[in-house]
């Protein structure tokens, strides 16, 4: 079973960050667990963002390939 998983009953109520919609007006809006399994959230005026989520090496590690 991976993290999300113990998620599954309250995933559209866990809100894991929040951030600004790309649409007209730029709302906040939060995402949620639900929205990141399903890979897009829509704002209050509708706008749908996909949620993209990546990952890279710390800080330190960065430096030092420099």
């Amino acid at each position: 079973m991976g993290l999300l998983g113990w998620f599954k009953d309250d995933e559209d109520s866990i809100v894991v960050k929040t951030g600004r919609s790309k649409g007209p007006g730029k709302p906040l809006v939060s995402i949620t667990v639900g929205d990141i399994r399903n890979g897009s959230v829509s704002d209050s005026s509708g706008y749908e963002n996909e949620v993209v989520l990546f990952v890279r090496a710390n800080k330190a590690d960065r430096k030092a390939k420099a």
